[in-house]
């Protein structure tokens, strides 16, 4: 069964407003609580430990194992019992020292660090925050249950919930956790409130346990003999207590009571009265004593009477609505709300107390004047602790978010106590191990979070990300358990951290010095004396006498007396030793004496003086030996600076005698030995350096006077003097406070000789730069114009050679035509059919070269654009077997294509034309079989051309890819080319990308191959109907159309031989009559480039238009373009270039004419 979301809305909404009531009355309240009633109130707010870990968690994790949820209600009866008075001695320091969080204690502890309390507080933060994502789980886990989704919804929903919960919370937490500014004044609305939370929890973990073990069963025998029966429970029975993973965690929790930032906010900041832990050490432990009564009967009666689908964490809830007792269900719910919602709340308090007093607030103090009124700086302070409750709640809501439904409550909740307890070793160390110091802590704590992060956090981001642990160093081998003990990863995680914190912690502590602050504030922790009963005099009244008789032992009677006399002249009253000292007098005595002993060990003295206290002797020796090595490094650390320094440097005191130098103000002037001597009048050196010449130039006296009276006015000077042997002398006076006149004087002979030769030089160089900047104007525009004129040249060039080529081929397509008509000439004689063959040889050759002389001059201006397309490799070596198998057969050689269905990734036209090259050089040169096939390699495919010709020397493999370059001791055949093939083809290779490469076999043949890459998608390749081979023309109807004449008579005796009835046409006109006399072609033949300014394109859209019906045709043209190109194929129609290869056309009339 389910609820309606508004029934539970009303209900948290009712709960909450009781909750702001409690509050709003504790904060109200003008009188304190009665003390038996404060007490109470005390104790069961330290219930606030019980989260939804220890309400849904712990009866999810006895269901795994029965007795595995016990440490969490264990350590902390054991100590509260066995041990109170760790949380009695921690009250009364923090009492003693004004501590508002765990990382003031630590850091208050360890000579009041401020670092150290900013790592407290970062680790606190990191442990605390997935606590709080893990109480916003269970509430949303409770929501689900109620409204019938599922247990571990992650929806739109869930996150709705969490988001509006942490705002919820947000809002309570600031109305009644922020309303004063002394942390340590007490949040009396907030602690009733939990109180009465920690009330309803117990209350409904009690109720569902009576409904399951007094209503579902007969009592807890009824309940125990069921499930030993249960065949379901057989294998749960066999589980044996883990004993180590046991006592761990039951150590850990010991531990996290001390540690907990909330717990030590309630236990420590929130306690008002020391004597409250009597009643508390009792009422708590009996508490979780009856918190832990129905964990078990609970967990064994979800096993039997639940789905095994159903998650353990929810069997609380679950339960009674299996049972249809939806009350029952939604008090449980309240009472995991309320678990979690008093952790959240005095969590909350307590980070933000630690991120405002220990991160921002200096900060804030640095950046912003201090010195302001009380109340704009209180609004700073509770703006900042407000703010910080947001921030840290959304950071929740997004650890919630991210953390989704990979770990269950208790893992999560394992892994943050296991995170706080790291500060465990300082806590203990604090308390009650005086060598402890701040280098220890922040090594332990360096080594520990290190550990607690890579053997359990890590593993469970790597878990949810699908990460192998094997990509970490160790943490697989740590996981297989190497060691063989029963005990889980997560055990050994806690383990080896802590184990590593307290041996660093502990090690360092002792190898290093322990400061004199640190010795002093352990003294406060450690000897702090436990009563139930304060001090009646903490503070012992002091008067001006005992700080005078105080500060007399270090500096002095007489010094300490007139420090004093004139101290209180200064605050305008008179001298009374017998008057009591405020803090004014104190933090002058402290001033006093931080000349001697230095600021902590003066705070050390003072202190103990203050609190009545009497020193002992190893703090005495401490802070001599501190003060000593304070003075002598001092000491050492000015001498070594004064006699070091490039600069002179003389001292004149009051009276205007010499009292110090050094080594350097001796060697600048040079002065006669026994002249320079400590308390000589400085007018007698003064008088000897203007004596020679070293003051400038007048009387000596003059210069004497002169300075003499600078120094007795104290008034500052600077002056350089230039020296009779041409050194420059910088030298600058300034007085002492207390009298007197300190001089230094700095040779800066070479700094001005440098700065004349950079005057002289900057002259120059302008002068220069000047120059050669004109001339490379000049330069640029000659260049310039060289340029303009080259570029003009080669597209000139590019232009004729265009012209000549396109020009070229029109009498040579009629040539290739007659030739090739003679060639089916039957009754020519054999003397004549070999002449016909050498014609045919050489105007191939010609055609050839001209194709080649323009590609090449296209490479040159970079005219080629590739068309990036891809396509099947048998597209394209269909073309080329179509294209060369008649010449294979002309030269009776053997030529095989091997194909593949594969797909590259190419321009085709180019790819074409690299392929063309290498087998019309196989053709030329070879002897035996030719051979066109693919290879794959890797991503790669491989178009190779195999050939048996005379192959080519090593020393020449490079030689053939140069333009006009061939190898002359080829014996070749009729024709030769001029070299410029594989030229063209290495070019084109470069303009696609693919690599291009040769192997060669002198006197066994060669491959030439060129790499193209695979296409991205193979898709499907379709079934391609085979080209005809070799197919007759007989009776083939063509009409063949071009203005030149000499064309058309060598198409139409090429065509007739072949056996086909030509018609011929130069324009529209002759078309026009030809279809009048009734004649239907077949095939149109038609030259692009036609008189008048018509194109072939616009003559077959014509002719087809006064046919009615798409006749094939063919665009027979030398212009080569690749728009024009495009337009033939737009318009429906196959392109073929001049001059025509027969066989090329013999071939496409085979595949166009139907027979």
């Amino acid at each position: 069964m389910s609820l309606s979301s508004g029934l539970i809305a009303a209900v948290a909404l009712a709960y909450m407003a009781i909750m702001f009531a409690i509050a709003f009355y504790g904060d109200r309240r003008s009188k304190p609580l009665p003390p038996r009633v404060r007490a109470w109130v005390y104790s069961l707010s330290l219930a606030v430990y019980c989260t939804s870990w220890t309400f849904f968690g712990a009866v999810g994790q006895a269901a795994e194992q029965l007795w595995a949820f016990l440490p969490i209600y264990l350590g902390p009866v054991l100590l509260l019992v066995c041990a109170p008075w760790v949380l009695q001695k921690m009250v009364m320091i923090s009492k003693q020292e004004n501590i508002t969080s765990i990382a003031d204690f630590i850091a208050a502890r360890y000579g009041k660090s401020q670092s150290l309390a900013i790592v407290v507080a970062l680790i606190c933060l990191v442990g605390v925050l997935p606590y709080i994502a893990l109480q916003l789980k269970g509430i949303v886990l409770g929501v689900n249950l109620l409204i019938g989704a599922g247990a571990d919804a992650t929806g739109t929903r869930a996150q709705d919930t969490a988001l509006l919960v942490s705002l919820v919370l947000a809002l309570f937490t600031i109305v009644f956790g922020t309303r004063n500014l002394d942390s340590t004044e007490h949040h009396r609305g907030m602690v009733l409130a939990i109180a009465f939370e920690s009330l309803v929890k117990l209350f409904a973990f009690l109720a569902v346990g009576a409904f399951v073990t007094f209503g579902l069963y007969d009592g807890f025998d009824d309940l125990f003999s069921q499930a030993m029966l249960a065949p379901r429970l057989e294998e749960y029975w066999k589980e044996t207590i883990n004993w180590p993973s046991m006592v761990v965690q039951t150590g850990v929790a010991m531990m996290a009571i001390i540690c907990l930032p909330r717990q030590f906010h309630v236990t420590v900041v929130e306690n008002i009265e020391p004597q409250d832990l009597r009643l508390a050490k009792w009422v708590f432990p009996a508490y979780l004593i009856l918190a832990a009564l129905f964990v078990v009967p609970i967990a064994l009666a979800g096993q039997m009477m639940l789905p095994s689908s159903v998650l353990p964490d929810s069997f609380v809830i679950s339960l009674p609505l299996a049972q249809a007792h939806p009350a029952l269900a939604l008090l449980a719910f309240i009472g995991g709300a309320s678990a979690a919602t008093g952790m959240v709340i005095v969590a909350s308090v307590a980070l933000s107390t630690m991120v405002s007093n220990d991160m921002l607030l200096p900060w804030l103090l640095r950046h912003k004047n201090a010195e302001r009124p009380f109340e704009v700086f209180r609004y700073w302070m509770l703006s900042v602790r407000r703010v910080s409750i947001v921030v840290i709640l959304l950071l929740a809501y997004v650890s919630y978010r991210l953390l989704g439904s990979t770990a269950s409550l208790a893992t999560i909740g394992q892994i943050s106590f296991a995170a706080v307890t790291q500060l465990a070793p300082a806590m203990l160390g604090a308390l009650y191990w005086k060598q402890a110091n701040r280098r220890g802590v922040f090594a332990g704590l360096a080594t520990g979070t290190f550990i607690w992060f890579y053997t359990l956090v890590l593993p469970l981001i790597a878990h949810s990300m699908g990460w192998h642990l094997n990509h970490f160093p160790g943490l697989a081998w740590l996981h297989s358990n190497p060691l063989g003990l029963p005990i889980t990863p997560l055990t050994q995680g806690v383990v080896l951290s802590l184990a590593g914190n307290f041996t660093l912690f502990a090690w360092v502590s002792v190898l290093s010095r322990t400061r004199v602050s640190e010795h002093w504030q352990a003294g406060r922790f450690i000897g702090q004396e436990i009563s139930s009963h304060p001090s009646g005099r903490s503070m012992l009244s002091v008067q001006i006498n005992d700080l005078l008789t105080l500060a007399a032992r270090f500096v002095g009677e007489e010094r300490a007396r007139q420090s004093f006399i004139r101290f209180a002249y200064r605050q305008g009253k008179g001298f009374n030793p017998n008057q009591n000292a405020d803090g004014e007098w104190i933090a002058h005595t402290e001033r006093l004496l931080a000349g001697v002993l230095g600021a902590s060990s003066t705070r050390a003295v003072v202190k103990a003086a203050i609190e009545g206290r009497e020193m002992q002797l190893e703090d005495v020796v401490r802070i001599a030996d501190e003060a000593s090595e304070v003075l002598q490094f001092n000491r050492a650390l000015l001498q070594g600076a004064i006699e070091n320094i490039t600069q002179g440097i003389s001292v004149v005191d009051q009276s205007l005698r010499l009292v110090a130098w050094n080594r350097r103000y001796l060697e600048l002037f040079d002065y006669p030995e026994g002249l320079i001597s400590v308390g000589r009048p400085i007018a007698d050196i003064i008088r000897h350096n203007a004596e020679r010449g070293l003051c400038g130039p007048g009387e000596a006296e003059v210069h004497v006077a002169r300075r003499l009276h600078w120094m007795r006015q104290g008034r500052a000077h600077t002056s350089e003097r230039l020296f009779p042997n041409g050194r420059v002398i910088e030298l600058i006076g300034n007085p002492m406070p207390g009298g007197g006149f300190v001089m230094s004087f700095t040779d800066i002979t070479a700094f001005r000789e440098a700065e004349q030769a950079l005057t002289e030089a900057n002259e120059g160089l302008e002068q220069r730069v000047a120059e050669r900047t004109r001339e490379l104007s000049e330069l640029n525009k000659a260049l310039t114009e060289a340029k303009g004129i080259a570029e003009a040249a080669n597209q000139s060039k590019t232009r004729f050679l265009a012209a000549v080529s396109h020009d070229l081929m029109q009498p040579m397509n009629a040539a290739r035509l007659f030739s090739a008509a003679l060639s089916h000439q039957e009754d020519l004689s054999p003397e004549a059919q070999k002449l016909v063959q050498h014609l045919d040889s050489s105007l191939r050759s010609a055609e050839d070269l001209i194709s080649d002389l323009l590609d090449i001059s296209r490479l040159e201006n970079g005219k080629f654009t590739p068309d990036i397309k891809p396509f099947a490799i048998n597209d394209l070596f269909n073309t080329l077997g179509t294209e060369f198998t008649a010449q294979a057969q002309e030269q009776g050689l053997k030529f095989r294509v091997r194909g593949s269905r594969l797909r590259v990734s190419s321009d085709i036209k180019l790819l074409r034309r690299i392929l063309q090259n290498f087998l019309t050089n196989a053709f030329r040169y070879a002897k035996g079989p030719i051979l066109l096939g693919v290879r794959r390699r890797g991503q790669h495919l491989c178009l190779e051309v195999w050939d048996r010709g005379p192959g080519i020397p090593q020393d020449k493999l490079q030689v053939i890819f140069e333009e006009f370059k061939r190898l002359d001791s080829h014996q070749t055949r009729a024709e030769k080319g001029l070299g410029l093939g594989l030229a063209i083809a290495d070019g084109l290779c470069r303009v696609l990308g693919h690599t291009l490469q040769v192997r060669s076999w002198p006197g066994k043949g060669s491959v030439f191959s060129v790499s193209v890459p695979l296409a991205q998608a193979q898709a499907a390749p379709q079934a391609v109907p085979s080209e005809p081979k070799s197919q007759s023309v007989t009776g083939a109807q063509v009409l063949c159309i071009d203005n030149e004449d000499s064309i058309l008579i060598g198409m139409q005796s090429l065509l007739t031989r072949w056996g086909c009835r030509v018609w011929t046409a130069r324009n529209r006109d002759e078309c026009a009559a030809l279809l009048n006399d009734g004649v239907r072609p077949q095939l149109v033949l038609v030259d692009y480039h036609l008189d008048n300014g018509e194109t072939g394109t616009e003559l077959m859209g014509w002719l087809r238009a006064q046919l009615g019906e798409p006749v094939p045709g063919v665009v027979i043209s030398a212009d080569g373009r690749q728009e024009m190109i495009a337009e033939v194929h737009a318009a429906g129609l196959e392109y073929l270039g001049k001059p025509v290869k027969p066989a090329v056309l013999r071939a496409l009339l085979s595949r166009h004419v139907p027979l």
